[in-house]
């Protein structure tokens, strides 16, 4: 298939592990792939080896075409909404024989582009992988003042593209039941992971260079951005550290990092606290390995409880157990598989459960890894998603 994506990620400029990337990544290996995105220029700033992050996939990069909506260093948001060139999309849609239009997470472009191939004979699928409206009302790139506004309008502009999608995938059914997407059109479509990049490796030597030897480690990986709340593991942490050793191992950065960085000398615990920063992709599994224990410290708001994270596929591929805030689509899919914990004292038990019971670790670890290797490989899902581009078209 010759599949044109259009995108509010930009592939290149985001943390290498999102639902796109690895879409794109094995939809490469026997199809065309022109991607249209937004120019996520500010991303760069968060860390120094954003070059060195990127190299892991140097080699999707060889294989797809990449346009971007704008060359300038102005807002996604402003992007999305007014640096739309109609003329040098069709340009793209007019030298490419399109089989399927790929809007993911798409919104004011994304609408647009959607209008243009369906003039065109070509259907669109809609991936909706997160809560837009909601995402939208919290976003730190737009003025507080203006995000009700923001939410509004971007539920409308969601709404009009699931009216002019063929197909409508979305990672978990409560978003389809918050926007009354229509049955009909819905698929559902989970995260997953790359068994074979994320598993358990030796982590003794890691844990050495690192300093964590002789310590309980609790871990998150993943961005920090507005919807993760860390202070109450934090503090549960701070409260575990009189009683036991004990350290919180975070992987990643984003827009939230130096306020994640006062939040634990708050706590005076900059001494149980090591922060990673970005590190590249293929190292990010064995991070995990050293972790007795993987957290989702999402907050309560709609972005988390519409939401299936990656990094709970990412923490049970390598046999970890996962604490997680109560998300909806988790609890619903693994109510015996993931502990749960939204406050400090939940947190305070659920760690001292772990720590007091290894067998339970083991336990929760081996099972987690079983259900990826059955029902969450990328390679599966992925081809759950070229069945539906096949459901919308002829290409026989």
């Amino acid at each position: 298939m010759n599949i044109l994506i259009s995108s509010l990620v930009d592939l290149k400029n985001s943390a290498h592990n999102s639902r796109l990337h690895q879409f794109v990544r094995n939809l490469s290996n026997k199809n065309e792939i022109t991607i249209i995105s937004i120019n996520d220029h500010w991303k760069k700033q968060w860390d120094k080896k954003y070059i060195e992050y990127r190299e892991d996939f140097s080699d999707l990069f060889d294989k797809i075409e990449i346009s971007y909506l704008t060359d300038k260093d102005i807002s996604p948001v402003i992007q999305d909404i007014f640096a739309f060139k109609k003329r040098d999309i069709m340009d793209i849609i007019n030298s490419h024989n399109f089989d399927v239009h790929f809007c993911y997470n798409g919104l004011f472009s994304g609408y647009k582009i959607a209008k243009l191939s369906k003039s065109n004979n070509i259907p669109t699928v809609y991936d909706i992988a997160d809560d837009l409206p909601e995402m939208i009302n919290t976003s730190p790139q737009i003025p507080r003042i203006l995000r009700p506004i923001g939410k509004v309008f971007g539920k409308k502009v969601m709404n009009n593209l699931v009216d002019i999608s063929d197909k409508v995938t979305l990672t978990t059914q409560s978003i389809a039941d918050t926007y009354s997407i229509p049955q009909n059109k819905v698929v559902i479509i989970p995260n997953g992971v790359d068994i074979n990049l994320f598993r358990e490796y030796p982590s003794w030597d890691m844990k050495m260079k690192l300093g964590l030897s002789g310590n309980f480690i609790v871990g998150y990986v993943g961005v920090l951005r507005e919807w993760i709340e860390l202070e109450p593991l934090m503090a549960a942490i701070e409260q575990l550290s009189k009683k036991i050793s004990i350290k919180l191992l975070i992987v990643g950065s984003g827009a939230d990092y130096q306020k994640t960085v006062s939040i634990a000398a708050k706590y005076d615990i900059a001494k149980n606290v090591l922060f990673t920063g970005t590190i590249p992709y293929s190292l990010v599994p064995k991070y995990i390995s050293c972790m007795d224990v993987g957290t989702i410290p999402f907050k309560g708001n709609d972005v988390a409880q519409n939401s299936l994270p990656l990094k709970l596929f990412e923490y049970m591929a390598c046999n970890k157990p996962v604490i997680s805030t109560d998300i909806l689509a988790i609890h619903q899919q693994f109510p015996e598989n993931v502990l749960f914990a939204s406050s400090i004292s939940d947190y305070v038990a659920q760690i001292t459960r772990l720590v007091d019971n290894e067998d339970l670790r083991k336990e929760l670890g081996l099972t987690g890894r079983r259900i990826v290797e059955d029902n969450y490989q990328w390679s599966q899902i992925t081809s759950q998603l070229e069945k539906v581009f096949q459901s919308v078209g002829d290409y026989s």
